[in-house]
């Protein structure tokens, strides 16, 4: 029977009361200080495995049970997706033609009002007004029986040639300058680059026993 987590938290700590008092304090300022210090990093690294060793242990059924659950909804969630899908994309094809048939509209009633406008200048007529276009009033949140709708306009983008791109538009690649710098190369120009220890602490093998000790 699995253990509950709170008991199990609780045997956890009251192994390594010893090990947490020691590690609120650590002072590394000898060879004999950083020994302690290497011995209490190695016991507290073996400590925070076996934690979470255990809290694996503790949630592994429930990670179990939590994916069939989701393997059980997938297929009516997928289908459910997959209309929405369909439907919105309905819905976006067809506002972008309303959209269309409206700066169609609205440039030909430029156009026209433009060619009448020159026209009177040329024979001194005075401009009648004429009746307004047809033009579709494309509403930003249109009102459903259910509910309303909101459309927003937004933009797909896409590289096409990278090396065109401007300079301000390109992002630095961490990566290739972390991979660069253990190269060898430690200048680069807009780039700070500080020298940083990290420790590796492997207790020998059958002494974990051992770094359970403070």
């Amino acid at each position: 029977m699995t253990q509950k987590p709170e008991q199990a938290l609780a045997t956890l700590q009251s192994s390594q009361e010893s090990l947490l008092r020691w590690l609120d304090s650590p002072q590394v300022t000898n060879p004999e200080e950083q020994r302690n210090a290497e011995n209490l990093l190695i016991s507290a690294r073996y400590a925070l495995r076996q934690a979470e060793e255990k809290r694996k242990e503790i949630t592994r059924p429930l990670d179990e049970s939590k994916a069939r659950i989701m393997a059980l909804f997938k297929p009516y969630l997928t289908r459910l997706q997959t209309g929405i899908d369909t439907v919105n994309g309905e819905l976006t094809r067809y506002r972008l033609e309303l959209l269309a048939l409206q700066q169609e509209q609205q440039r030909r009633a430029m156009q026209e009002a433009a060619a009448r406008a020159a026209e009177a200048q040329e024979t001194g007529e005075l401009i009648e007004p004429v009746d307004a276009l047809d033009v579709p009033n494309v509403t930003r949140t249109s009102r459903a029986d259910l509910g309303t709708v909101t459309y927003r306009e937004d933009w797909d983008v896409q590289i096409v040639d990278p090396l065109k791109v401007p300079r301000d538009l390109c992002e630095p690649s961490l990566p290739r300058i972390r991979a660069r710098v253990k190269s060898g190369v430690t200048s680069i120009p807009g780039v700070l680059i500080t020298r940083r220890v990290v420790s590796v602490a492997r207790a020998p093998k059958g002494g974990n026993d051992n770094a359970e000790q403070w």
